[in-house]
């Protein structure tokens, strides 16, 4: 599939459905068609007036929401592919409680148990809970207008949510108690002799998910103190009392926690946790002691060295493909690997066009 020069901001999957869709730098939405064999784009939106911050598309629901550097949110018919003309107006959802504009949409959520409220959140700290039937606020919540909202994440089935911040500081609101934080903590600072907390980098996304067991377990990156941060590039995991980091020979461009069930109002069960570097894809074990990495099946250090040399050969030995496959497949077990397989799987082999195989061999 073919788009513009311009970037791709967010991929939001359609569950189940063969579907994909796009968020592009030039302020596009694209719906994209996986179910054919050859994907292609089959519809696009284009916003004119305002730019395109951050998308969310619920599990199973007909409503993508689009967030703008306005600070608007705008419904799209994800059926149709166009605007519904249910707009959220900052200056609505927001009334008294910023004196000035809130900043851009940085982050949107349906509440886990009512999707009929939606959690928005604004780069200047600010985040709202809206009532899309009642077309209203519930509540505000507010931080230090000094400070840029990161993310945000749902905790015990929408009773509660986790905000990141610019100062890497970790606060949880209860929906009913928006006066008030829950708690504001610094994960990795230590308190100075003034009794504050040392300055720390940004804690870029924030992720909580619950197991059977009932525990809570929260992971993020970023928020390592100034000396450290430049040093090494870190995803945090807190479960129960423990919390381990992980350094990454990589910046973390994303990350994504695998679980069981996609519904927030079951135990979800995380197994696994997905991390996209500048240069490489890591899957780190949750279920395992020390959440030692999964080996790659194949090498993903993009971009690491360039292609210097390509060589295409046709109608090989029937043989030879498998003898390949079988070779890469006795690799050396890398030392401190986790023992499980390889969590991703799915897909199939798809029928050869040609009579005869073929091979590309690159260097």
């Amino acid at each position: 599939m073919e788009h513009s020069d311009f970037p791709i901001l967010q991929l939001l999957f359609l569950i189940n459905e063969g579907a994909l869709v796009t968020v592009t730098g030039d302020d596009y939405l694209h719906m994209c068609n996986l179910r054919q064999k050859k994907p292609e784009i089959a519809q696009s939106l284009k916003f004119q007036k305002e730019r395109l911050t951050h998308c969310h598309l619920p599990f199973q629901s007909k409503w993508l929401y689009a967030g703008t550097d306005k600070g608007n949110v705008h419904l799209v018919n994800v059926e149709s592919f166009t605007l519904s003309g249910y707009i959220i107006y900052w200056n609505k959802a927001v009334e008294l409680s910023c004196k000035t504009h809130p900043g851009s949409v940085v982050h949107l959520s349906e509440n886990p148990l009512d999707s009929n409220k939606l959690l928005i959140g604004f780069d200047k700290g600010l985040v709202v809970l809206w009532d899309l039937r009642n077309k209203a606020a519930d509540a505000r919540f507010s931080s230090s207008e000094s400070l840029n909202l990161k993310s945000v994440a749902w905790q015990l089935e929408g009773r509660q949510f986790i905000c990141s911040q610019s100062d890497g500081s970790l606060t949880t609101w209860n929906v009913k108690v928006p006066n008030k934080p829950i708690s504001v903590v610094y994960p990795h600072a230590k308190s100075l002799i003034d009794g504050k907390p040392e300055p720390c980098n940004g804690i870029y996304k924030v992720e909580s998910k619950i197991n059977r067991a009932g525990e809570v377990i929260t992971v993020f990156s970023g928020g390592l103190p100034y000396e450290e941060q430049g040093k090494t590039s870190s995803l945090t995991i807190q479960q129960g009392r423990s919390t381990t980091v992980l350094e990454m020979d990589y910046s973390i461009v994303d990350f994504v926690t695998l679980c069981e069930t996609p519904w927030q109002t079951e135990y979800q069960e995380p197994y696994a946790i997905v991390v996209l570097l500048a240069r490489d894809l890591v899957l780190v074990d949750l279920t395992s002691p020390g959440f030692p990495c999964f080996q790659n099946p194949y090498p993903m250090d993009f971009h690491k060295s360039p292609v210097t040399y390509c060589a295409y050969f046709a109608d090989c030995p029937n043989d030879l493909i498998p003898a390949f496959y079988s070779v890469g497949s006795m690799g050396t077990k890398q030392c401190g690997c986790s023992d499980k397989d390889w969590p991703i799987d799915g897909g199939e082999w798809g029928t050869a066009t040609l009579s005869y195989p073929e091979i590309v061999i690159t260097g």
